[in-house]
């Protein structure tokens, strides 16, 4: 028996309802694997071990800048601040400086004031090792030292809790990843019974991507 006219239109357009579900049901499952892929924790993640250095006062760069350059060679390489603003913490005076997607802390130094901290938010600035936002977390983790495969500390001689011990003298560093972030940490021996200086790099990230970077090198 044939069918008639009516009847086959509607087996197409059947057809046709069931094609465009199947394709939506593909999209959305490529859509999950691409999210899945992009929330992963890469905290956890396993690396490759290299022989690259690791964190120290030296990767404490802004552009041509470093780590105790002066506010005069600030104020020629990124010119006058967005806003700027005096704060005291420890006895001393700091000055922080504001600039689209930057803020820079810069610390007294006798009759002069020098970069002890940066705060980046934007891709327009590089640190040390070619580091900026927007980059791959994992490939910024290889630009370091890893001893570790897997774990959380990727290289060092203490743990984090080692910062608050007084009974630590030497030199302290490690590098720390956890699902969103990595922090590098570089601590002076202690050569008197004075706080000793650390040096900290942090880096934020989010859907495997640089979203912060902070750096400073000051006393605890």
């Amino acid at each position: 028996m044939k069918k008639n006219k009516r009847t086959i239109e509607q087996e197409i357009k059947k057809d046709k309802i069931i094609l465009l579900i199947t394709m939506i049901t593909i999209v959305v499952l490529l859509s999950l694997l691409i999210v899945s892929k992009n929330y992963r924790d890469f905290g956890s993640i396993k690396l490759r071990t290299n022989e690259k250095s690791i964190f120290s006062i030296s990767d404490l760069t802004i552009d041509e800048l470093k780590y105790g350059s002066t506010e005069s060679e600030v104020r020629k390489e990124f010119g006058t601040p967005e806003k700027e603003k005096k704060v005291s913490k420890d006895k001393y005076s700091y000055k922080e400086l504001y600039y689209d997607g930057l803020k820079l802390t810069l610390k007294e130094n006798y009759d002069d004031y020098m970069i002890t901290g940066v705060e980046i938010t934007s891709n327009k600035y590089n640190v040390s090792r070619n580091i900026k936002v927007s980059n791959n977390i994992l490939k910024t983790m290889k630009k370091f030292k890893i001893e570790n495969k897997e774990g959380s500390y990727m290289y060092g001689n203490y743990s984090l809790k080692s910062l608050d011990s007084d009974e630590i003298n030497e030199n302290i560093y490690f590098g720390l990843r956890d699902s969103s972030k990595v922090l590098y940490v570089n601590k002076d021996a202690k050569t008197s019974d004075l706080q000793s200086n650390i040096a900290k790099l942090l880096i934020y990230y989010n859907h495997g991507k640089v979203t912060k970077i902070i750096w400073t090198y000051d006393f605890e």
